[in-house]
């Protein structure tokens, strides 16, 4: 499976009640887009299971994924609406701005 089919499998599996498993999809994509050497896909996939975490208040292990999103740099803008929306949710766990 590419990185693509995991993210797309963790929202199905969320949307069906498997959270669990859904978790365990974005962990493949975050291992499948190592593999493929993709810096953007790796970014997506970290962003999908930082939010997934933080939505499930679950900051301390959500902080580490949107913390590496965050420092992602990309002149071409490929990632700027991952690494604003977890500089947002970084904001949120540290009490700086409202949930």
């Amino acid at each position: 499976m590419n990185v693509q089919e995991h993210l797309q499998r963790a929202q199905d599996l969320l949307a069906r009640g498997q959270p669990e498993l859904a978790e365990s999809a974005l962990g493949d994509a975050i291992d499948a887009s190592v593999a493929a050497d993709d810096l953007i896909l790796l970014t997506r996939a970290r962003f999908a299971l930082g939010e997934f975490l933080f939505q499930q208040q679950r900051d301390d292990e959500a902080l580490a994924y949107l913390q590496a999103v965050v420092r992602t740099e990309r002149v071409d803008g490929a990632v700027d609406s991952e690494v604003k929306a977890s500089a947002r949710m970084l904001r949120q766990i540290r009490g700086t701005e409202p949930r």
